[in-house]
């Protein structure tokens, strides 16, 4: 595997680890992550010596999403391709053809939530905060997350999560079906690695075969709607509730948002 700076990639007996490696920083993505999360995937889908693939976080976050003091200093054309890449990292990991298992170890925010919805599976701490907060900019899930969630959770919750950029913990995500199982944080590696291990040992032409199939018959419309979801969200960057937002952040007030 490739040579990243932000994420480690481990291998044991058939089963990928790979971990969001920017603990300062609470793992949340920025330019650099998103090429090598991107680079990652690529890699994984040609290496047919791994049948599963588990997602975490390094420290005590999962991911926080967007690197908020970095978006600050995009110009627009960083802040496209920003967008075009965190769309792809999701897209790129949802297709991978071995299953894939978020460990949501910590906070999840944002982006953090969104490519947990393209893993096969959620499986979290039951002191996390999971949260969609881009209503809160004057912008909306960008990476494919308005999308995933309504085909996995009841589109009344899934409009209140993200209209209301409420947070909910690890117990709440479990009840309403957006994490498979919630468990202490000092067991949930523990327990993701028996599931792992558990699709490891099935016959892999199987498995592979029917994700295939099932990701296929959900994703009829899939691509039509994440490229309206894509087109819908990408001019969002340039408004000026979105500037108002990120110097809000960074002045450390409440932003004023007018819709424009």
């Amino acid at each position: 595997m490739g040579n990243y700076k932000e994420i480690i990639y481990e291998e044991t007996e058939g089963i990928g680890i790979v971990t969001l490696n920017r603990p300062e920083r609470l793992n949340s993505i920025g330019m650099n992550l998103s090429e090598e999360f991107c680079e990652i995937s690529r890699e994984l889908s040609k290496n047919k010596s791994i049948r599963v693939v588990v997602l975490t976080g390094s420290g005590r976050s999962f991911s926080t999403g967007r690197d908020l003091k970095e978006s600050a200093n995009h110009s627009e054309e960083e802040a496209n391709l920003f967008q075009d890449n965190t769309m792809s990292t999701s897209s790129l990991w949802e297709s991978l053809p071995m299953p894939t298992i978020a460990a949501i170890n910590g906070h999840a925010f944002g982006w953090g939530v969104e490519i947990t919805l393209a893993c096969d599976f959620r499986f979290v701490s039951n002191d996390a905060t999971l949260c969609l907060p881009e209503c809160r900019l004057g912008i909306f899930p960008g990476g494919g997350g308005v999308v995933r969630l309504q085909r996995l959770i009841p589109i009344g919750l899934a409009k209140e999560l993200i209209y209301t950029s409420k947070s909910i913990d690890g117990i709440e995500a479990e009840r309403i079906g957006l994490a498979n199982r919630s468990f202490e944080k000092n067991v949930l590696m523990e327990e993701v690695m028996k599931v792992a291990e558990q699709i490891r040992d099935n016959g892999p032409l199987g498995v592979q075969g029917a994700k295939f199939v099932i990701d296929r018959i959900i994703g009829m419309k899939n691509k039509e709607a994440l490229d309206i979801s894509h087109e819908k969200r990408k001019p969002l960057n340039f408004t000026k509730d979105f500037k108002e937002a990120l110097l809000a952040f960074k002045e450390k007030r409440k932003p004023v948002f007018r819709g424009e």
